[in-house]
């Protein structure tokens, strides 16, 4: 019987390995898919920033507010996150392409990735809300009958709501990824992200810590940076330069987790792929 050793090599995925291959495929592009995050963003901070948006913000959620806050900034946010998972899926794959052609290219998958995060998100909160409900509605109940009771009651649904969150959190994280590369509609892609990451959900993880990690470090830096040279003393534009800060952070991560995905999800591809052919 001839043992091929290799295969389980070939079938590992290493998170390292993965962050380096992303930033790698990020910054040779970083110039196009910084131009994509900026097309859509400075958009989106300009509205944060005008008085209208500020005044309408402290309100309660009302027709006007949902029209011009909520919706413009919905539509350029997914728009533009499908417009930079495109151009990294040619940045990873090392081909040529013009930002236009990403940004063009996205509104086919509107519909699809805007229906995948509305169910994902529908469900995390169904999952949240329901172990808030049954904490608030026999806890007081069990309260009169024995403390040590109600408390362990409150932790029991508290553990297992956290679980099946995080579960669910972990397993769907590139059903968006899963809907725009592979064109499938919002049930099929949080179907596929969890078949992907199923047998690999410990090198997923690392993966996401790694990234974690390298935002905090960027975070930490730039808030330093910013009490360095004196952001905290420019009295009435707090705004102005907390916008700033995060463009300028962000201008490099946001591609830099897009192309991290999409890396991703073409490791956890390929792994699989191979396993099912052996």
């Amino acid at each position: 019987m001839e043992i091929i050793i290799p295969e389980k090599n070939k079938n590992a995925v290493h998170p390292a390995l993965l962050i380096k291959g992303a930033w790698s495929a990020c910054s040779r592009n970083l110039k196009k898919l910084a131009a994509i995050y900026l097309i859509f963003n400075l958009p989106i901070a300009a509205i944060y920033l005008t008085p209208m948006a500020s005044r309408l913000q402290n309100q309660e959620m009302t027709f006007l507010v949902f029209v011009c806050v909520f919706l413009p900034v919905l539509i350029l946010s997914v728009w533009g996150n499908i417009s930079l998972l495109l151009a990294a899926s040619k940045a990873v794959c090392s081909q040529d392409y013009p930002v236009g052609q990403a940004i063009n290219e996205a509104k086919a998958y509107f519909l699809n990735f805007l229906g995948t995060g509305l169910i994902a998100t529908v469900f995390l909160t169904g999952i949240a809300l329901l172990g808030a409900f049954f904490v608030g509605a026999f806890f007081p109940l069990l309260i009169k009958v024995n403390k040590i009771l109600a408390i362990s009651f409150c932790l029991i649904i508290a553990i297992v709501s956290i679980g099946f969150f995080v579960y669910f959190m972990i397993r769907w994280s590139l059903a968006t990824v899963v809907c725009v590369l592979e064109n499938t509609r919002p049930f099929n892609a949080l179907k596929r992200s969890l078949v992907l990451i199923a047998e690999y959900v410990n090198p997923v993880v690392g993966t996401y810590f790694l990234f974690m990690l390298i935002y905090i470090a960027c975070l930490v830096f730039f808030a330093v940076a910013g009490m360095f040279f004196g952001a905290g003393n420019y009295g009435e534009k707090p705004g102005w330069i907390s916008a700033v800060f995060s463009l300028l952070l962000n201008v490099v991560l946001v591609p830099f987790w897009a192309t991290l995905t999409v890396a991703l999800y073409n490791k956890l591809k390929e792994v699989s792929e191979s396993h099912v052919c052996s």
